[in-house]
């Protein structure tokens, strides 16, 4: 056991959630950078697509291995449920990756909306370690889920993964803040 009550293996949790928060920023940010800086043809909008419902997949992991330091089984809950809404919205971006359809957009943004609700009731509640970054990218995913499911039906699908990439390297930027800090805060504490 360490000072902040937490065993090894959690510490080793946390380093590797650190650790895939680094290219889940990198990766949001490329998005960014290829959707802002690139002429779009249709295939380079699809490969941007599945390269973002990859990152998804890598912050529902993240999420879903944050459920492992949680406190209490309401924080482990709140994670769980983020990392099964981004899964989820991963499997809504497969299945129409234009958002052409009307349910599933709608459907993305309400999957969206119950990470960003998640992510704010641990803010609130549980997490005590950064838990403003927390709050600030809950209240980014809600944000974006708003976007989703009040702009349907889009002119262009660029907007919506852009805001879907942002949403993400918000996340990663939360996570990996967040880490560090714990990790000052444990070396403080010895």
């Amino acid at each position: 056991m360490t000072m902040t009550g937490g065993t090894g293996q959690e510490a080793a949790a946390l380093d590797r959630d650190m650790v895939w928060a680094v290219p889940l920023g990198i990766g949001a940010s490329a998005i960014l950078v290829v959707l802002q800086f690139t002429p779009r043809p249709f295939l380079t909008t699809i490969a941007v697509i599945l390269w973002l419902v990859a990152l998804m997949g890598v912050a529902a992991l993240i999420q879903t291995h944050q459920s492992k330091t949680a406190a209490r089984r309401s924080g482990r809950l709140a994670w769980r449920i983020a990392g099964l809404a981004y899964i989820v919205g991963a499997a809504f971006l497969i299945a129409d990756p234009l958002l052409g359809k009307g349910g599933l957009a709608i459907a993305l943004a309400v999957a969206l909306a119950a990470a960003g609700l998640a992510r704010l009731s641990l803010a609130l509640g549980e997490e005590r370690n950064c838990g403003i970054c927390y709050f600030l990218s809950g209240l980014m995913t809600l944000s974006v889920a708003m976007a989703i499911g009040f702009a349907w039906p889009f002119a262009l699908i660029s907007p919506a993964i852009k805001l879907l990439a942002a949403d993400l390297l918000i996340l990663s930027v939360a996570f990996f803040v967040a880490h560090a800090r714990r990790a000052v805060s444990d070396a403080t504490s010895t």
